[in-house]
């Protein structure tokens, strides 16, 4: 097996050097990756609504009304948020943005009301609390300017596909000096 892994040792190191390209990329250029992301958000979307849509038109024979109703407006909804995503990026990025300040408030909010009963019933309750202020700060500031802060997003997302790309390749480079037999331990 490690010698197959040796033989395409070429196939972690090709996506370790794009990880750490694209992570890169998004940190020299976080706008850039974010229209992206509205692209490729919209084109899934759009791909599940033209399906959903086939799959309505399809199904009204088999399936009773409302469901095959509900099916073609789910399909119908998806496809015009699709459009959306692909054809105004702006709007896409400010809403995703707006997503993201919203699910951190209600999770720094969840954590609030954590820090809250650990400290009632007097357990340790101070990494909690900082947890709780971190999403909420988080949330509020891309409430407050979502650009900016999906800007924010785009280079710790960049952060991370660097250090996920440099993982494998050093994985790969580590693993390529073991020995042929493991049985030379």
């Amino acid at each position: 097996m490690i010698e197959d892994f040796k033989r395409m040792k070429w196939l972690p190191l090709t996506a370790g050097a794009l990880l750490c390209a694209f992570g890169l990329f998004a940190l020299l250029r976080p706008a850039g990756v974010a229209k992206m992301l509205s692209v490729c958000i919209g084109a899934v979307i759009l791909t599940l609504g033209v399906c959903e849509l086939a799959a309505g038109f399809a199904a009204r024979n088999t399936q009773p009304r409302a469901v095959s109703g509900a099916q073609r407006l789910r399909g119908g909804v998806n496809v015009a948020v699709g459009l959306v995503f692909l054809l105004n990026r702006t709007l896409s990025l400010i809403f995703i943005a707006v997503t993201l300040g919203v699910w951190c408030i209600l999770f720094g909010l969840m954590r609030l009301r954590d820090t809250l009963q650990r400290r009632a019933a007097c357990r340790p309750w101070g990494g909690c609390a900082a947890d709780a202020a971190a999403k909420l700060a988080i949330g509020a500031g891309m409430l407050a300017s979502p650009l900016a802060g999906m800007a924010v997003w785009m280079i710790f997302i960049g952060l991370f596909f660097l250090f996920a790309g440099a993982s494998v390749i050093y994985s790969a480079l580590y693993l390529d000096r073991l020995p042929h037999d493991f049985g030379e331990f």
